[in-house]
């Protein structure tokens, strides 16, 4: 039996097009009582908040075109809509992104590949403010001393040379460094890495000036 959702008020953040419309298409087919909204990216999808911010809920996919991930994206969005709940959506099987999810304070993280009816009781249950988690196979990477360091500098922009000298060690065990840092963060560039470490809170990014 397929829980009673309430009214409310959702943004879908997904690029995938098949995905995202055919998402769309069973909440207006199920749960016509959802107001739902779609955006492409984080950027499409920062730009309808901040014109529109009355939204209960947001569900961003974990991969998203450009350089803000869905996990950066609903940090940010974390700190200027705290009152949205936000959940995690990805099509990955990595096992620690449940644990990565819940540390980065979001109200849930929902797998792709979910049975209907456990996606529905999920949804049922953030949208009346439960925390929803399928469980883990195994803990999120936890970093160590060396890591936070590197990520630091990365944060504060600054090359491998400019590491290297700084710490008094080789270009290439910072290259070493880095390549740990990308694994652990499943991340693929400098720029990911910052944004979800951050989200993780590992790291706190420079002030803006």
């Amino acid at each position: 039996m397929t829980p009673t959702l309430p009214a409310a008020r959702l943004l879908i953040v997904e690029d995938h097009p098949l995905y995202r419309d055919g998402l769309l298409g069973l909440l207006q087919r199920c749960a016509p009582q959802l107001q739902c909204r779609v955006a492409g990216s984080a950027a499409e999808a920062l730009k309808m908040l901040r014109a529109h911010p009355e939204v209960d809920l947001v569900l961003s996919d974990l991969r998203l075109p450009g350089s803000v991930d869905g996990l950066a994206l609903l940090a940010e969005i974390g700190r200027e809509f705290p009152t949205a709940a936000r959940v995690l959506v990805s099509g990955s099987e990595e096992s620690h992104l449940p644990q990565w999810a819940r540390r980065a304070g979001l109200m849930g993280y929902l797998p792709k590949s979910l049975e209907p009816s456990l996606w529905w009781l999920a949804l049922s249950r953030i949208l009346a403010g439960d925390p929803w988690f399928p469980p883990a196979v195994a803990d999120a990477p936890e970093p160590n001393a060396r890591h936070v360091v590197i990520l630091g500098h990365l944060a504060a922009g600054r090359g491998n040379k400019e590491i290297a000298r700084v710490l008094g060690i080789t270009e290439r065990t910072v290259k070493y460094h880095l390549g740990e840092v990308y694994g652990r963060l499943g991340a693929a560039n400098r720029a990911e890495a910052v944004a979800r470490a951050s989200a993780m809170g590992w790291i706190r990014l420079p002030e803006a000036r």
